[in-house]
């Protein structure tokens, strides 16, 4: 049995009528204070709901750190606030729990907007996620995300405390381990090839270089993929880019239903 955890969270308003809810869900180690430099953005064009996934910011731990458990959290959010369908946008290992919710669930789901996301990483770095994982369990798991943190670049927006990592040092271990050599894990290039096969959602990849991309477009074959230069908090960097990628993508995802209908 999956065990849910419910994540705490901001909901916000946005246009009366519009036919879908932003669910927005951070990456590894931070939380939904992220998501500030987009939010006002965002909310012009429909409703949004903030997550903290479990054992970040605000939410509880869970005993856990799986994949499907943390979508479940998730899914299990959707359904206690009504929200019908949802956009999910999301950074990072966030990414990873909005594919994986999309594939669970691509009724629910309308459209998927990935900002610089942490699956289809090339299979040769196994090595190094290794290592991370490793040092993980044997130093400070707080210490080593800043560490590892330090290396994309520095984040304009930051928690309320100032520091760059927002979540539990076990929530910081386990998530890291578990979403790259877990059940149900989209981390690297071979297991994502296999999980985006005929992929049912349209999806939006936005990603911070060249070279993510390319590797993207191996297995995200179906997606839009756009690229901003600079570092991982690319909608931190280029909140106004961002914005009008996704405004676009979500313009072209009416048209398709329209002409469907």
């Amino acid at each position: 049995m999956t065990e849910i955890v419910e994540p705490a969270f901001e909901r916000l308003a946005g246009p009366e009528g519009a036919p879908f809810t932003f669910v927005l869900i951070h990456g590894w180690a931070r939380s939904r204070s992220d998501w500030h430099p987009v939010l006002p953005g965002l909310r012009e064009i429909a409703p949004v709901v903030l997550v903290d996934l479990r054992g970040h910011g605000e939410s509880a731990p869970g005993q856990d750190m799986r994949l499907p458990h943390v979508a479940a959290d998730v899914r299990g959010l959707v359904d206690r606030l009504g929200l019908g369908r949802v956009v999910l946008v999301a950074h990072s290992a966030g990414s990873e729990v909005a594919a994986f919710l999309a594939r669970q669930e691509p009724e629910l789901v309308a459209g998927l907007v990935a900002i610089d996301p942490a699956f289809g990483i090339p299979d040769e770095d196994r090595g190094r996620i290794e290592g991370i994982a490793g040092r993980l369990r044997r130093e400070d798991p707080l210490a080593v995300a800043r560490e590892h943190f330090a290396g994309f670049g520095p984040s304009p927006v930051l928690p309320g405390n100032g520091d760059l990592v927002a979540a539990a040092p076990s929530a910081v271990r386990e998530l890291f381990t578990e979403f790259a050599f877990g059940p149900g894990a989209l981390h690297f290039r071979s297991q994502a090839t296999e999980f985006f096969a005929g992929f049912p959602v349209p999806v939006l990849a936005i990603y911070r270089s060249d070279e993510r991309a390319r590797t993207a477009r191996e297995f995200l074959t179906d997606a839009v993929i756009k690229v901003l230069p600079g570092g991982h908090w690319t909608h931190h960097e280029h909140p106004g880019d961002v914005l009008a990628a996704t405004a676009g993508f979500l313009s072209s995802l009416e048209k398709k239903e329209a002409h469907h209908d």
